[in-house]
């Protein structure tokens, strides 16, 4: 039997197989079924200790075949949660207690007890969240963090990091806490629990305030004029070269290509950044950042890592059109291929 792998945090495995080498103590069973009770097919499926034992460092899914039918095997004896996920068809992740409600099927296993059959139900499907995040005073995209808790039960809560468009499952027929925040911006909450039928939609765009926090130092970030394309800052590089202060204010000056490496610390998340573009003879012009009218010009600013440890970051410079054509070259910095034709005026 054929099976797939995967050496990151979510390991997804074919029905019946089982990792290499491992001792096959005990095996969970069953079939997932919707709401309506038709079988379930590609569901991710898993199962978790609920005896006190702490849970596996790599969380193991299988998938259920087109008859909704999966296997566990290798577990060591004692008593599991058993949990199923189908996001893309609205069905989320029962292992969260916000979604659950800590309401799940278990399953016991031992000597005299090495295999358990369970039939499990998912659905009511959830609610969808569809939305945006916007900087309030530019209109600039922002990605944040979501908290979502149950009005009821607040312990009962999930946190994920939200894009700047996003869509998000919610338990449905619940009322549901909905809460946002940036570094360098004022928390957002929505005013009154949202509460959900199944497969509804709701639909938020959320404009955060920036905060104008006095400890947060702004960096000046210069990129060459007429620059297409993305950038990539290195920072905290041994033997590379700092870059000037003035005032508390860090200069990041890219070269052609696209990249800087500097021995100076980075941007501070959160702080109120410039961007420019700057021209052989030194003179400078800010980038355009109203993006209300269309003219917004930086896209994409993400953080990177070395070692562990956050050292990089970087963005796009060009329209929102380029910004999509080119998206996934986030981590390639350099110059695309075409020329911004008109430049927006600032």
């Amino acid at each position: 039997m054929t099976y797939r792998s995967s050496c990151t945090v979510l390991l997804v495995y074919l029905l019946g197989a089982t990792l290499a080498g491992a001792q096959s103590k005990g095996a969970i069973r069953g079939i997932i079924l919707d709401e309506k009770g038709v079988p379930v097919a590609d569901a991710k499926v898993n199962a978790a200790p609920v005896d006190g034992r702490l849970p596996p460092k790599v969380v193991r899914y299988v998938l259920t075949d087109s008859e909704g039918r999966f296997a566990i095997e290798g577990l060591d004896w004692g008593r599991y949660g058993v949990f199923a996920m189908k996001e893309d068809s609205a069905y989320p992740d029962m292992s969260a207690s916000l979604y659950s409600n800590d309401v799940f099927p278990t399953a016991v296993l031992a000597p005299e007890n090495a295999t358990a059959n369970v039939q499990i139900h998912i659905g009511p499907k959830a609610g969808l969240l569809i939305g945006s995040l916007r900087n309030a005073s530019t209109g600039a995209p922002i990605p944040a963090t979501l908290r979502l808790s149950r009005a009821a039960a607040p312990g009962k809560w999930i946190a994920t990091s939200l894009p700047p468009d996003f869509r998000v499952l919610i338990p449905s027929s619940t009322d549901v806490q909905v809460e946002v925040w940036a570094p360098g911006f004022q928390a957002w909450k929505y005013p009154i629990p949202v509460r959900l039928n199944p497969s509804s939609e709701i639909h938020l765009e959320i404009s955060l305030e920036p905060s104008h926090d006095p400890d947060l130092h702004p960096s000046r970030f210069l990129v060459p004029d007429g620059y297409v394309g993305w950038v990539l800052l290195n920072y905290n590089v041994r033997e590379a070269e700092p870059v000037p202060t003035d005032n508390n204010i860090k200069t990041f000056k890219f070269p052609a290509s696209g990249a800087l490496n500097t021995s100076s610390p980075g941007p501070q998340r959160g702080a109120e950044d410039e961007y420019f573009y700057y021209s052989p003879d030194g003179s400078t012009r800010s980038i355009p950042m109203n993006y209300g009218n269309g003219k917004g010009m930086i896209w994409g600013q993400h953080e990177g890592t070395r070692n562990g440890e956050l050292a990089q970051f970087g963005f796009f410079v060009g329209t929102e059109e380029q910004y999509k054509k080119f998206q996934t070259r986030m981590t390639h910095p350099g110059p695309v291929a075409e020329q911004v034709k008109a430049m927006p005026s600032p």
